[in-house]
């Protein structure tokens, strides 16, 4: 296949699998900073439960196909794959690292110097390094330093945010998309790569919260001062809303996915109580009728809930207070009618649906969609990971630090 030169963004959901090409041959410039969007791919997730590969042919297949569809839009094929990664089996740690700076001033390699220190920490075998990202510094005792380049002192201290993944599960995805025909060149936190689809600097800079509700879980990351102050998974996501909905109204689970989809609201008071849904009956061909209202409530009472989790924790960590940007809803759940005002009640907050767009052009209405949030944040990722080196060099996968990364954490 012809065409221009490729990298893609590959986001494995419980769900869904989703494929994102943007095109690598426009030039990187001060005036050029936009990832031309080429094409995009998504498929029925099979062989994964809770992002985790459960059934490495099915798997295979999936992503497969997602990348297929993707590459035939674009009419070019994906030279590298750049992956999502999460689940339960992510940790995210501190460690801390100190050097001597000897009373001169502190100079850029000594922001190396001592990340290296923090970095160099014994990850167990069955767990492999993902992100080792800079948080805060401690200049001579003083806390709290943002950049402390230029500082006269003799002792840095760099507290790095280390987020590790299970080897076994990394693994069973790296050789699923290998069996699949393409080259993974690095798993990278799938919530990080929402973020940096959705979020501005700005954002991040004044305090924000992304929640990411997938089917199989919800992922919350808090950012306050540029930092990454939290990172949650909640194992409750959109199946859990469908499966309520199950039990609360007696139907199957693709006749609970349909009414979620089609008639689902997450606020009770936006439904007319009085207009009825038909449902299938108690026997075959039969159909009985249900309140709309009904199923809002069902629906609220589980999002309700769910929301309700996260600020309790938000909390405890005593960061609400330091959130002015907000709350941003991603994933596909967040589409639904009255979640973005359901969250407004709950955070006492701005709260904005976050959907793709910025630095983007080409087919951008094609992705400009909660649900692809994370599949084109890992798009823009390989992009400025390509851009820092020539492009078709070679790039270690996993275990490292990006200026990139610094810039935007």
């Amino acid at each position: 296949m012809n065409g221009p030169r490729c990298l893609a963004g590959l986001d494995v959901g419980s769900e869904t699998t989703c494929a994102v090409l943007v095109e690598l041959n426009v030039a990187w410039g001060d005036g050029d900073v936009e990832a031309r969007v080429l094409g995009i791919g998504e498929a029925p997730t099979s062989g994964v439960r809770n992002r985790v590969v459960t059934n490495m042919d099915a798997a295979t297949d999936s992503i497969r196909e997602a990348l297929r569809l993707a590459e035939e839009m674009a009419g070019a094929e994906a030279s590298v794959v750049y992956a999502g990664i999460s689940g339960d089996h992510v940790e995210v740690d501190s460690s801390t690292g100190v050097v001597a700076i000897s009373g001169r001033e502190i100079l850029p390699r000594d922001l190396d110097r001592v990340h290296e220190v923090a970095r160099a920490v014994v990850v167990p075998p069955d767990r492999e390094l993902l992100h080792a990202i800079p948080q805060d510094y401690v200049v001579d005792g003083v806390p709290a330093v943002q950049d402390p380049t230029g500082m006269e002192a003799t002792r840095l201290e760099s507290e790095v945010c280390v987020v590790t993944a299970g080897s076994v599960p990394a693994q069973n995805l790296r050789r699923a998309i290998d069996r699949a025909g393409f080259r993974l060149e690095e798993l990278v936190l799938a919530p990080l790569a929402t973020n940096l689809a959705v979020l501005s600097e700005e954002q991040r800079r004044a305090g924000i919260v992304v929640v990411e509700i997938g089917a199989a879980a919800t992922e919350v990351l808090a950012f306050k001062d540029e930092r990454l102050r939290m990172f949650a998974t909640l194992p409750w996501g959109g199946a859990t809303v469908t499966s309520d909905i199950v039990k609360g109204l007696g139907v199957s689970a693709a006749e609970a996915e349909r009414l979620k989809a089609e008639h689902g609201s997450a606020q009770t008071k936006r439904v007319d109580a009085a207009e009825m849904l038909e449902i299938p009956g108690p026997t075959p061909g039969s159909v009985r009728a249900v309140s709309k209202e009904l199923l809002a409530h069902i629906i609220e009472q589980r999002l309700d809930e769910m929301l309700g989790l996260i600020y309790d924790e938000l909390d405890a960590r005593e960061l609400l207070d330091g959130l002015q940007a907000g709350v941003v809803l991603a994933g596909g759940a967040a589409r639904m009618d009255g979640v973005v005002e359901l969250a407004q009640e709950v955070f006492n907050l701005p709260v904005a649906l976050g959907e793709p767009g910025t630095g983007l052009s080409g087919l951008v209405d094609a992705v400009r969609r909660p649900e692809c949030a994370t599949a084109v944040g890992l798009a823009l990722y390989g992009r400025h990971r390509r851009a820092e080196r020539p492009v078709g060099s070679a790039m270690r996968a996993i275990g490292r630090v990006s200026e990139w990364f610094r810039e935007f954490f």
